[in-house]
């Protein structure tokens, strides 16, 4: 069995809580790669968001995102409007896990830096009510896959939840 634990960037993400993730097969989502360069990969769908964090561009690992871009990697098969947590399972699952353990996927509309100050727009809720319709569809689609969702007040349901075995 394959494990990664993947790390979004809600606000029950912390500094903290990547060093208790340090040791394991990692991939970070969006601005999760902040908490955690050392991670083996990165999933960012929104090709504004690239442009807005050029730093992300010096991360070590692999870099994804649906879209061309140079220096970043297209997850054949990828769907352009995946939000960047479902593109992170699907990247992990290329890898081979069949177990992938979800941290700092809050779904309540901030992030651990809070809100974008640099021209990015924060999702509102009726996209995020969209994101939930994506992590759904994709749960459906990959029966093979066991994701457990460790984030305490997750919004996130789709998936089984279990606190107990978060980092």
């Amino acid at each position: 069995m394959i494990e990664i634990d993947l790390l979004g960037p809600g606000p029950s993400a912390s500094l903290d809580l990547a060093g208790r993730l340090r040791g394991r097969r990692v991939g970070v989502v969006g601005n999760a790669f902040e908490l955690a360069p050392w991670a083996e990969f990165l999933a960012a769908s929104d090709v504004q968001w690239w442009d807005k964090h050029p730093a992300a561009m010096a991360f070590c690992g692999a870099k994804y995102a649906p879209h061309r871009k140079a220096g970043l990697q297209q997850l054949p098969g990828a769907r352009t409007n995946w939000n960047s947590g479902v593109l992170g399972l699907a990247v992990a699952v290329s890898l081979g896990a069949t177990l992938v353990r979800l941290h700092g996927f809050d779904l309540r509309g901030s992030h651990f830096f809070g809100p974008y100050t640099n021209g990015l727009r924060n999702t509102a809720p009726a996209r995020r009510e969209i994101h939930q319709q994506q992590f759904a569809q994709w749960a459906r689609q990959n029966p093979h896959v066991r994701v457990v969702n460790c984030t305490p007040g997750s919004a996130l349901r789709c998936f089984e939840f279990d606190e107990q075995i978060a980092a």
